[in-house]
């Protein structure tokens, strides 16, 4: 499903207007953006929560050349579903 889709279902659902919407997904995922680049968990209940972690440093192989690189340690954003997600999910 990409956004345009879910701009589509939620207008079929709640029979707001396609800038309303559109505006309140923007803000939403903003908000959230903002909030994970200060380094603050993003918890939507029922769904699951974003957060930011460290990834270590370590050496890995270029796939290409078969040489040895150092990975530099970085920021990355992880996602862990909610109890009441992987229950839907599982029972499809």
């Amino acid at each position: 499903m990409t956004k345009s889709d879910l701009v589509t279902a939620v207008i079929a659902k709640t029979g707001c207007s396609r800038i309303v919407v559109e505006n309140v997904l923007y803000q939403a995922l903003s908000t959230s953006s903002k909030e994970l680049r200060a380094g603050r968990k993003v918890t939507l209940t029922g769904f699951g929560a974003f957060c930011v972690s460290m990834r270590k440093a370590h050496s890995g192989v270029n796939p290409k050349t078969r040489e040895a690189v150092n990975v530099p340690e970085k920021r990355v954003v992880t996602f862990r579903a909610s109890g009441k997600l992987k229950k839907l999910v599982e029972n499809k």
